[in-house]
């Protein structure tokens, strides 16, 4: 038994000795009013400021930030999930499109398949928990003004939904009538709307 547990000890101190691997990225924080951003890019094609916001669910993107990615071709028909409701802080309840964005890059960071709401009201996109939950650890290092993303290398990557995106009301709404969605037409992002 005692030859057992000197075994034991020694293989433990041995494996000390090697580091685990933990990856992390650092990326320099801006303010705009006080608040958190970072430069973020979106599908390899637009570079913009996003203010960090861990307390949204998803990442939110402007309308416009839509439009611009249809125009270019990074975002098709096929990347929009569905429509559902999103709630503010304040409780006020919006309609919503959510789409999958094939990648955001912070830093020397890419996150692929990340599923974000799009605001019409909003100017400035949110980055959300769809981002900041793909990493083990996400830290604010408020002397360095840096956000730093660590993964351990086992975390899960999370992905966008396989199936789309369910509205959170039950099947009895109404099927008709004007709030039924059957009235309205493609949204105004889509590129073949009023062509």
């Amino acid at each position: 038994m005692r030859y057992k547990l000197t075994g034991l000890a020694a293989l433990i101190a041995f494996a000390c000795q090697f580091p685990i691997p933990i990856r992390a990225s650092e990326v320099p924080l801006g303010t705009h009013g006080g608040i958190y951003t970072v430069p973020v890019q979106i599908n390899g094609s637009i570079a913009m400021q996003f203010l960090v916001d861990p307390g949204a669910g998803v990442v939110v993107i402007p309308i416009s930030v839509l439009r611009n990615l249809f125009r270019n071709g990074t975002v098709t028909e096929s990347d929009v999930i569905g429509l559902g409701a999103a709630e503010t802080a304040d409780s006020s309840l919006y309609l919503t499109a959510k789409v999958r964005l094939r990648e955001l890059r912070i830093g020397n960071t890419i996150a692929r398949d990340v599923t974000a709401a799009v605001s019409p009201g909003l100017t400035q996109p949110l980055l959300g928990q769809s981002f900041f939950r793909r990493f083990a650890s996400v830290t604010f290092d408020n002397r360095r003004q840096v956000l730093i993303l660590s993964d351990d290398g086992s975390a899960a990557v999370a992905q966008s939904p396989a199936t789309a995106w369910a509205a959170p009301y039950s099947s009895s709404y109404p099927t008709t009538g004007p709030f039924s969605g059957g009235a309205y037409g493609s949204p105004s992002y889509y590129p073949s709307y009023g062509r």
